[in-house]
């Protein structure tokens, strides 16, 4: 049977820490960096959305202000449907439509789409899917956020392994310290006997 002397333990062990707190450290830096690319997801589709609530809300207010002909209408509110039109697209471009909560977000999206006839408007229509695609994002954003502090499945995974590690080693630490200091006077046929079965 292969015996290590107490020296060689202690390097195989003094390697095996050094090895997890690599590990560690790569899996901290991933976690860290994928944590900064969600939080800025989250950044931008909260600016999305109020994009889109901004540029709803410019289009109703032209639709209100009743030009004398569509052209001037137009004139006054291409520019709102423009920017709608790039914020809904970056939003779904964004969003992962086999989540329920992307699929409310959408199709409070579609939603708003359909109303934004400038002939046709209905401000108080228009002001409930507002307040629905609002309501629905925040869910969304809510979800997503806690995932950012809650982290990512495998950093869960690694610092619930590092606790076990820290724990199993402190008992094997103070294990050893009382083994080695203990105070009861032994022979040196003691020593060699526990030294033998050790």
């Amino acid at each position: 049977m292969l015996s290590l002397s107490d020296p060689a333990v202690g390097t195989v062990i003094a390697a095996f820490i050094a090895a997890l707190v690599s590990l560690l450290g790569l899996i901290i830096s991933k976690e860290q960096k994928t944590s900064e690319f969600r939080q800025a997801w989250i950044d931008a589709l909260r600016a999305d959305i109020g994009a889109v609530v901004a540029h709803a809300n410019a289009i109703h207010g032209v639709a209100a202000a009743n030009f004398d002909t569509p052209a001037k209408t137009w004139e006054a509110a291409s520019e709102h449907f423009v920017g709608i039109n790039k914020a809904t697209a970056s939003i779904r471009l964004r969003l992962n439509r086999n989540e329920l909560e992307s699929q409310a977000v959408l199709a409070a999206i579609d939603d708003l789409e359909s109303h934004l006839n400038p002939g046709a408007l209905n401000a108080q229509d228009m002001n409930v899917i507002e307040k629905r695609l609002v309501s629905e994002a925040q869910i969304l954003l809510k979800k997503e956020w806690l995932r950012v502090r809650s982290g990512e499945p495998v950093f869960r995974i690694a610092k619930a392994l590092l606790f076990i590690f820290l724990l199993v080693s402190m008992v094997f630490l103070a294990n050893s310290i009382f083994r080695y200091n203990d105070p009861t006077p032994q022979s040196n046929s003691q020593r060699a006997a526990n030294i033998k079965h050790q």
